[in-house]
C-alpha cells in the first residue's frame, strides 16, 4: 500500500493556458493553437481535478455570438492611423475588456503555463506572465527564450518543450 499522495487533501488547482495567438502577425492571422488541446491532455492526466482556463476556449464562446462583427471591426483598425480607445467600436472595447479579465484570470490561477514556442514574442502572454507573477503565482515558461528579459524576468522555471513540462509535473514542481 503506498502512501497518500500530500496534495490530495487540497482544493484542485488552476492552470491558466497562456501562450501565443496573433504574436507578430497582423489582423486575424493566429499561429497553430494546437498547442492548447496538448497542454490540457498533459495536464488532465496527470492532475485530472485541474481546472483549467484556457483563453482560447474563451475566446471562442465570447466570439461565437457576433464574431463577424468583431473581425470586421478589427480589420478596420488597419485602416487608421490614430486610435483612442474610447471611439472603438462596441465590439473592440468588449474584447478588449475580455484581455483585461484573461489577464486577471491569469493572476488568479494558481499556475500560468506559457507557450512561446521558437523566439517569437508575444505582448498578451507577457501581460498574462506579468500579471501571474505580481500575484505571486507559479508561472511556467514552455520556450527556448532563455535571453528575453520578459521571459527571465517573469517566469518561475523555463522550460524547453512539453517533455520537460510533463516531467516537471510529475516531479511535482507545481506543488505549492
Amino acid at each position: 500500500m503506498t502512501a497518500p499522495d500530500a496534495r490530495d487533501d487540497r482544493p484542485a488547482r488552476s492552470y491558466f493556458l497562456a501562450g501565443t495567438m496573433q504574436g507578430a502577425r497582423t489582423g486575424a492571422d493566429l499561429t497553430d493553437q494546437s498547442y492548447r488541446q496538448r497542454l490540457t491532455e498533459a495536464l488532465r492526466a496527470r492532475r485530472p481535478d485541474a481546472v483549467i482556463h484556457d483563453p482560447g476556449v474563451v475566446m471562442a464562446e465570447w466570439l461565437a455570438s457576433h464574431p463577424a462583427d468583431v473581425r470586421a471591426a478589427h480589420a478596420a483598425l488597419a485602416e487608421r492611423k490614430v486610435l483612442h480607445h474610447d471611439e472603438l467600436a462596441k465590439e473592440l472595447r468588449e474584447l478588449t475588456d475580455l484581455f483585461h479579465r484573461l489577464t486577471r484570470l491569469a493572476a488568479d490561477s494558481d499556475v500560468c503555463v506559457a507557450w512561446l514556442p521558437g523566439h517569437e514574442p508575444s505582448m498578451g502572454t507577457a501581460a498574462e506572465m506579468l500579471s501571474a507573477h505580481r500575484a505571486g503565482r507559479t508561472v511556467v515558461a514552455i520556450t527556448d527564450m532563455r535571453q528575453n528579459l520578459a521571459v527571465l524576468s517573469c517566469s518561475t522555471v523555463i522550460l524547453p518543450d512539453l517533455d520537460a513540462f510533463t516531467d516537471w509535473l510529475d516531479a511535482g514542481g507545481d506543488a505549492l
